[in-house]
């Protein structure tokens, strides 16, 4: 599986690889970080609660929206302070503000 991963950097830092994908973001926003592994496993990070969790959707709080997972078979794997990993057959990801 192919692993996606975007280097987040500050609006007056300049690339560190000229070839790697970057987005500007302002990292003391609050929003939450989405690690990606294909659409096999998803990692959040900056969650505050699991809102809901059934098979086919499962829902992360995070401090400015809610994070909504949907799929088949999906599962929690991991659940600490802030991060949540979910495991399943990921097939869509929606941002509720």
């Amino acid at each position: 599986m192919k692993r996606e991963r975007y280097i987040l950097q500050r609006k007056n830092d300049k690339p560190k690889n000229e070839s790697a994908s970057s987005l500007t973001l302002d990292l003391n926003s609050g929003l939450p970080t989405l690690d990606m592994l294909g659409n096999r496993r998803i990692t959040i990070e900056g969650s505050t609660g699991v809102l809901r969790y059934e098979s086919e959707n499962i829902k992360i709080n995070t401090n400015k929206m809610v994070v909504s997972v949907c799929g088949r078979g999906l599962t929690v794997k991991c659940i600490s302070a802030v991060d949540v990993v979910i495991e399943g057959f990921i097939t869509g990801i929606d941002f509720i503000t």
